[in-house]
C-alpha cells in the first residue's frame, strides 16, 4: 500500500520520543510570545475584580498587581536565582505593600485580611478607592500572578488559566455577576485560552493545522458565554447570604425629646442642602414600648440588606441631595430617603429603617447622599388595602413591630374606635385619624414633651387648660396619629426629620430649626410608606412625592404623571430583551443554544459517521482511522512512506505495536487482490488493535487535550 507517514513524531514533556531524535527547543518569539500570553490572561481575568470599584483606576491597579510580580519573578528567574529564594522574596515584597495600604488605612494587615469577606461583600458598590479595601484585590492579584509566574515553563500551560479563573470568579463573586453582565470578559478569557493553547502548543504540529481546531473551540467558548447571558435562569447566588456583615452596636436615644429645643430656637441653622427638593429623614422610629419611641442600635455598612422589613413599593422616586451640616449635633445624618449611596463621608446605615449615622459625630460634615422613597400615585391611595396579621398573604410579613401597642388605655381605645367609625377603606381611616389628632389642638413648642401612654392621653382627652392638655410638640401629634392608627389596624411608624427648608439667591436651601418636626407614615399594601401630616400646620402632605413609578403596573389606564417637579423617577428601566433590537429575544436564546449544543453535536456526528465509514472497509478503513489518530496527535502522515514503515514508527514512538499490524494487514488487502480479508468489515482482533493504536495516540496528548478528540475536526483536511 502506498499510504506513507511523516517522520516518526518529536517529543515534548508529555509526547513520546523517537530514538536518536532530541527536542529542539522552542523559538524565541514562542517563548516569548508564551509568556505574554501567560502574563495577559490572568490580568484579563483581573478586570473582573475591577468592576466591582468602576471607574479607571482600579483595572490599572489590578492589571499591575499581576503583571508586576509576573515579570519581576521572570527575569530574576532569568539571571539564574533559584526559584525559592525568588518566590520568597517577592512574596514578602507582596506582603510589605498590603501592610502599607492598611496602615494608611489605620487598620493591622491581619485584621484586614481577616474582615476582608464581609467588608467587601457588605460595602455599598461600586466600592470606595479605599486602602482597606484595596489590600485583598491587590494581594490576590499579586499572588496569582507570581503563582502563574512559576508555572509558566510547564508545558500543559494551565496555570495561566486557572489564575485567570480565580480571579475571575472572585470579581464574579463580590457584583454577584452585575460586573459582567454580558460575559465580554469571560469571552475575552475563553478567547485567549484557546488561542494560546492552540497557537503555542509544542508538539510541533504546523500552525495552519493548529489553527483549524480553533476556530470551533472558540465558536463554542462564545456560544457559552452568549447563552449564559442571555437565556433567563434563577436568581444568582448572593454571597453576602453566607456571611455577616460588620455591625456596630450603639446605645442612641431618640431624637424626639430634640423637637422642643430646635423650637425653641428656630433661627439656628442646622444645615443646608442643594440638588433635589425633598422632606429630610434624620431618624425613623417604628419600635414603640409604651414609654418612648426606640431608635435603633445595630448599623452596617451601606448595602447591607435586612429580613425583617416590609417590602417596598411598586412606585418609587429617587432624589439625591448634597447636606453640609452645620449646628445639627448627634451622629445621624439626614436624607431624603432610604439611602441607596453616599459619597464624602463614611456613614452606616439601618437596614431595616435606612437611617444614616456617622458615629464619630456630623459636625461640618458635607457630603452627597442618593436616596429612594415610596411614590405612589395618589389616585391610587382611596382603593389601597393594608396587610394583616389574619390574612395569609400577609403571613411572612414582620406586622407586629407596627402595630404594637402595649397596653393601651381603655379610653384610648375607645377613642380610636370612635373616630374610626364609618370609614370603610384604610386611606379614609387614615385620613380620619390626621383630621381627629390636628382637632382644635395646639402645636406649642412650650409643650410637655414625651410620648409615653399617659402623655398621649392627656394630649388627646385632657381638659383644656389643665397640663399637658390639647397642645403639643409635633412629637404628640404623630405619636398619638400612630396609636389610633395601630390600634384600628393601620401598620405605622414615626419619621424625626426636616421640611426642606428655605430656597436662597443661590439655589441651596437653609435648614433652621423652625423646619424640624414628627411626622407619621402608614404602609399600603403594594404602594409602601405614605405620609401623613396631623400638625395644626400641614406642609409634607402637599410635597408627598408622585414620581413615575419604577416598575409600571399592568394596566389599561396610563400612570399620572408626576406633578412634583422635584421627584426624579428610578431609571433602573432597561430595555429588556425584546426591546431596542430588530431580532425577538427567542431568535438570540436559539441562536445561543445552537453554538452551544449544536457545533459540537455536529462535530461528534460528522467524525462518528467518519469512523463507521472506515470500520466498513476493513483493514483499510482501520488503517485510515490510524492515519486519522496521527493527525490529531500531530504527526500527520506522509505521502511518500510505505504503511508498513509507518506502522513501525507508530509501533517504536507511541508503545502500541498493534500499529504494525494493522498497517501490514491494509497492505495486504490493498496489493493482493485475492485477498477477501475485511471484506464483511473488521474482525474482533482487528477491532481490539484499533482500539488500542487510537488509545495510545489519544495518551500521548497533554490530558487538557483529550477530551476534544472526538470533535477535533483536522482528520476532515487530510
Amino acid at each position: 500500500m502506498s499510504t506513507t507517514t511523516t517522520a516518526p513524531p518529536r517529543t515534548t514533556a508529555t509526547g513520546p520520543t523517537v530514538p536518536g531524535e532530541p527536542l529542539p527547543a522552542p523559538p524565541r518569539r514562542t517563548a516569548a510570545a508564551a509568556l505574554v500570553w501567560a502574563a495577559s490572561l490572568p490580568a484579563a481575568g483581573a478586570l473582573s475584580l475591577a468592576t466591582a470599584w468602576g471607574g479607571w483606576r482600579m483595572p490599572l491597579v489590578v492589571v499591575g498587581a499581576v503583571v508586576l510580580p509576573f515579570v519581576l519573578l521572570t527575569l530574576v528567574l532569568l539571571l539564574g536565582v533559584p526559584r525559592w529564594l525568588a518566590a520568597s522574596v517577592l512574596s514578602g515584597l507582596l506582603v510589605l505593600v498590603g501592610y502599607v495600604l492598611a496602615s494608611g488605612a489605620g487598620t493591622t494587615l491581619v485584621g484586614t485580611v481577616g474582615d476582608a469577606v464581609p467588608r467587601l461583600l457588605t460595602e455599598p458598590q461600586p466600592l470606595a478607592f479605599r486602602a482597606d479595601l484595596l489590600v485583598v484585590p491587590v494581594l490576590l492579584s499579586g499572588i496569582v500572578g507570581l503563582l502563574v509566574a512559576l508555572r509558566s515553563h510547564r508545558p500543559t500551560r494551565v496555570a495561566p488559566v486557572v489564575g485567570a479563573v480565580v480571579l475571575y470568579a472572585a470579581g464574579a463573586l463580590l457584583t454577584r455577576g452585575e460586573g459582567d453582565r454580558i460575559g465580554l470578559l469571560a469571552a475575552l478569557v475563553l478567547v485567549l485560552a484557546v488561542l494560546g493553547w492552540v497557537l503555542l502548543d509544542e508538539t510541533g504540529e504546523p500552525r495552519k493545522r493548529r489553527a483549524v481546531v480553533a476556530g470551533p473551540l472558540l465558536v463554542v467558548a462564545i456560544g457559552v458565554v452568549a447563552s449564559a447571558s442571555l437565556v433567563p435562569t434563577q436568581e444568582p447566588f448572593d454571597p453576602r447570604s453566607v456571611v455577616d456583615p460588620p455591625m456596630l452596636q450603639t446605645q442612641a436615644s431618640s431624637p424626639l425629646p430634640q423637637l422642643a429645643a430646635w423650637s425653641a430656637n428656630p433661627d439656628v441653622e442646622l444645615f443646608t442642602t442643594s440638588g433635589d427638593v425633598a422632606p429630610l429623614r434624620l431618624v425613623v422610629l417604628d419600635d414603640y414600648d409604651g414609654a418612648q419611641w426606640r431608635a435603633a442600635t445595630e448599623y452596617g455598612p451601606l448595602g447591607i440588606e435586612a429580613t425583617d422589613v416590609l417590602p417596598v413599593g411598586d412606585q418609587r422616586a429617587r432624589f439625591t441631595t448634597a447636606v453640609r451640616v452645620g449646628d445639627l449635633g448627634g451622629s445621624w445624618l439626614p436624607s431624603p430617603g432610604d439611602p441607596t449611596g453616599v459619597s464624602g463621608t463614611d456613614a452606616l446605615v439601618d437596614p431595616r429603617t435606612g437611617t444614616l449615622l456617622r458615629p464619630e459625630g456630623t459636625d461640618g460634615v458635607e457630603y452627597e447622599v442618593t436616596a429612594q422613597v415610596d411614590a405612589p400615585d395618589p389616585a391610587t391611595l382611596p382603593e389601597a388595602g393594608v396587610p394583616s396579621p389574619d390574612s395569609p398573604d400577609s403571613a411572612d410579613l414582620p406586622l407586629d413591630r407596627y402595630l404594637q401597642t402595649p397596653d393601651l388605655p381603655y379610653e384610648l381605645g375607645v377613642y380610636a374606635q370612635e373616630v374610626a367609625r364609618g370609614t370603610t377603606k384604610p386611606y379614609q381611616r387614615a385620613l380620619a385619624i390626621e383630621d381627629a389628632v390636628r382637632g382644635q389642638r395646639t402645636l406649642s413648642e412650650r409643650a410637655i414633651s414625651g410620648s409615653a401612654l399617659w402623655r398621649i392621653q392627656d394630649f388627646l382627652l385632657g381638659t383644656p387648660g389643665t397640663s399637658g392638655a390639647q397642645e403639643g410638640t409635633s412629637e404628640q401629634f404623630a405619636t398619638a396619629f400612630a396609636l389610633l392608627a395601630r390600634h384600628t389596624g393601620l401598620p405605622t411608624r414615626i419619621v424625626v426629620g426636616f421640611r426642606p427648608g428655605d430656597e436662597q439667591g443661590d439655589g441651596t436651601r437653609v435648614v433652621r430649626g423652625e423646619h424640624a418636626l414628627a411626622w407619621p407614615e402608614v404602609y399600603f399594601t403594594d404602594l409602601g410608606w405614605v405620609p401623613f401630616d396631623p400638625t395644626p400646620e400641614p406642609g409634607l402632605v402637599g410635597e408627598r412625592p408622585t414620581a413615575p413609578p419604577e416598575e409600571t403596573p399592568a394596566s389599561e389606564e396610563p400612570v399620572t404623571p408626576p406633578t412634583d417637579p422635584d421627584a426624579r423617577p428610578l431609571d433602573d428601566e432597561r430595555p429588556g430583551p425584546d426591546e431596542g433590537s430588530g431580532l425577538p429575544a427567542t431568535f438570540w436564546y436559539a441562536a445561543g443554544g445552537t453554538l452551544l449544543v449544536g457545533v459540537p453535536l455536529a462535530l461528534l456526528l460528522a467524525r462518528s459517521v467518519r469512523s463507521w465509514a472506515h470500520r466498513r472497509r476493513g483493514p483499510r478503513g482501520a488503517w485510515a482511522e490510524v492515519l486519522d489518530g496521527l493527525v490529531l496527535a500531530g504527526a500527520p502522515a506522509r505521502a511518500s512512506e510505505p504503511a508498513p514503515s509507518v506502522g513501525d514508527r507508530v509501533a517504536m514512538a507511541y508503545g502500541v505495536p498493534e500499529a504494525t499490524t494493522l498497517a501490514r494487514a491494509a497492505d495486504r488487502s490493498a496489493f493482493a487482490p485475492d485477498d477477501d480479508t475485511g471484506a464483511g468489515g473488521l474482525d474482533g482482533a482487528q477491532r481490539a488493535a484499533l482500539r488500542a493504536v487510537r488509545r495510545g495516540l489519544r495518551r500521548s496528548l497533554p490530558w487538557w487535550r483529550r477530551p476534544a478528540w472526538a470533535l477535533d475536526p483536522r482528520v476532515f483536511r487530510r
